[in-house]
């Protein structure tokens, strides 16, 4: 497997301490997120906020470290944990970017979800397609998994798509104001990263395409990180105002599902150390070669 390119790694940097710096600052500082000027009696936003940016730093962040410092030791389930923590980020930081309000952590938020996505693009790049393919073990839930990420991508869709053609149809047009839109963006982004991640990691695996691999990694940490703060924001919010926490329970069974299925995808992951030993005793298959030498074997991730 292709080391980590110094990149990758100073970008991956660089948004794990965007990423602290901001949660930190959230759960510190009442001015990370303004009073709405409509509701000055309960922040919400504020309490949501601060659930969320705890998730990041108990569990996120910790995760996102010890998975690339495995990766970085040349250890294949590292670097697909790590891909997946740069999804969550890249998600996060990018919803707090756009939505309101506007704040002195705005210039963090932009930095911390550029500096993922660009480190998320090069850390999949950077997967030998012929390693990955030996290392992936029969004991792989790949129906479970697809049928998990398909689940997921089409009941996020119709919980969002219901409001949003029902206002459509109705002419139901404006410009949304305070945390209606926060919810406008959400919607957006659900339906733009979220719902097509699900998709195409079922879609994929279901094929046995080898990105479905790489997919279903991302999809399954992102949806195990992702649930969980959503979980601790409802937490939050509901003890902020008073309310009860039996509302979060719902929430919580996506990061419990994503965690049994993430458990049972890793442990399927061959360690790379077999994966050399098996291919040093098999015959490459011939291929095009590159000008330093090494045969192309299977680059093309979305047609094998």
């Amino acid at each position: 497997m292709k080391p980590n390119s110094r990149s990758a790694t100073a970008l991956s940097a660089i948004s794990v301490a965007g990423a602290a710096t901001a949660s930190v600052t959230i759960l510190a500082w009442r001015g990370a997120f303004p009073e709405p000027l409509l509701a000055p009696v309960f922040n919400g936003a504020l309490a949501e906020a601060r659930g969320w940016s705890a998730v990041t730093l108990a569990v996120v962040l910790p995760l996102f470290a010890i998975s690339l410092a495995a990766a970085r030791h040349g250890s294949l389930r590292g670097r697909l944990a790590w891909l997946g923590a740069l999804a969550y980020l890249v998600y996060t930081y990018l919803e707090l970017a756009v939505s309101p309000p506007f704040t002195a952590l705005y210039l963090v938020y932009i930095a911390t979800f550029a500096s993922a996505l660009a480190a998320l693009v090069m850390g999949v790049f950077s997967i030998d397609v012929e390693e990955l393919a030996w290392a992936v073990g029969p004991r792989m839930p790949r129906r479970t998994i697809a049928g998990f990420g398909l689940a997921s991508g089409v009941l996020l869709s119709l919980a969002w798509l219901k409001d949003i053609l029902a206002r459509t149809i109705a002419g139901n047009f404006g410009w949304p104001g305070g945390e209606a839109a926060i919810g406008h963006v959400v919607q957006a982004l659900d339906l733009g990263l979220q719902v097509p991640l699900g998709l195409a990691a079922g879609l994929l695996l279901a094929r046995r395409r080898q990105a479905g691999t790489i997919v279903a990694a991302i999809m399954l940490v992102n949806a195990l990180c992702m649930g969980t703060a959503l979980t601790a924001m409802v937490v939050a919010s509901a003890l902020g105002s008073g309310r009860s926490v039996l509302p979060a329970a719902p929430f919580a069974l996506v990061p419990l599902v994503a965690l049994v299925l993430a458990i049972l995808f890793f442990r399927a992951i061959r360690p790379i150390g077999n994966v050399h030993r098996h291919l040093s005793i098999h015959a490459r298959p011939r291929g095009r070669r590159l000008h330093t030498g090494e045969p192309l074997v299977r680059w093309n991730l979305w047609s094998q």
